[in-house]
């Protein structure tokens, strides 16, 4: 009798955490309706890669199988001072979102994360907003100390990216093949910049970037032509890649030098990087 009891208040208390699931649920479907159709399709379609992915870097898939990802060694990246336990990463919408946009993704964040707690299961470790940029910023006891802008969706392809890859990598993929993001800007409050904080955030960039399906990030390096930037990039993977000048905007490098690194992170990457999003 006590056992079927227990069966039966385990059987109604699991049909109550059904009950609210479908409820955040509903109410979520209900709130997209009200969106513009590509912020809540964004959003699920996100969500339903990830949840089916088992939200493992390993069983990630690049649409151009070009990069296999690294396996984690549990260690911040060699020159880093910090590790990511130091700093508390955010990712957000761009700063030229609607304010009122910015306030539905708030709020669709919250309804995702509830609907994870009541199904017990965990949240994914990353969910960009719709848009193609976003901005991950770096904090420390409450203080944000960094900011990096950044796109979370791939460029349009090119003849001139397929061969750049090709030239450095030796691949030689198909036209459009290889999807590529990109760094727009990093920043680091001065008191802090010999913390290894650069280092940690293009680890951090690299796993959203290839968590949202890209292969490379380009950036264009402007260090006034002393070369101290352009080689610090280097030295975290980094390679020049003169044929990407006219179309990142540098025709000649008058706006620095364009460089491009593939996308690969360890495995263990979200155990040691914690970002929340929105």
């Amino acid at each position: 009798g006590i056992c079927q009891n227990q069966t039966i208040t385990k059987m109604k208390q699991s049909k109550s955490v059904s009950a609210s699931a479908n409820l955040v649920l509903t109410f979520l479907w209900i709130l997209c309706s009200f969106l513009p159709l590509d912020i809540g399709n964004h959003i699920f379609c996100s969500s339903f890669i990830l949840k089916h992915e088992n939200r493992s870097l390993l069983t990630l898939r690049k649409k151009s199988n070009v990069i296999k990802l690294s396996q984690g060694t549990g260690r911040s990246p060699d020159g880093a001072k910090w590790t990511h336990s130091d700093i508390k990463w955010r990712i957000s919408p761009s700063p030229e979102t609607p304010f009122v946009k910015k306030l539905k993704l708030k709020l669709l964040a919250k309804a995702i994360r509830a609907d994870c707690f009541l199904k017990n299961e965990p949240c994914p470790p990353i969910l960009c907003p719709k848009g193609g940029r976003a901005v991950l910023e770096g904090y420390k006891n409450r203080k944000k100390i960094a900011k990096f802008g950044i796109t979370t969706t791939a460029g349009p392809p090119s003849p001139q990216i397929d061969e750049t890859i090709k030239d450095i990598y030796g691949i030689d993929s198909r036209i459009g093949a290889a999807n590529v993001a990109a760094i727009i800007y990093m920043f680091v409050e001065p008191e802090f910049r010999s913390k290894g904080i650069g280092i940690l955030a293009l680890e951090a960039i690299a796993a959203i970037q290839t968590v949202q399906g890209c292969d490379f990030t380009v950036l264009v390096a402007d260090d006034d032509g002393s070369g101290k930037l352009v080689d610090w990039y280097e030295k975290n993977g980094f390679t020049i890649a003169p044929k990407l000048q006219d179309i990142f905007g540098s025709p000649g490098g008058k706006y620095g030098k364009t460089m491009i690194r593939p996308t690969s992170v360890a495995s263990d990457i979200f155990a040691r990087c914690k970002i929340k999003w929105w």
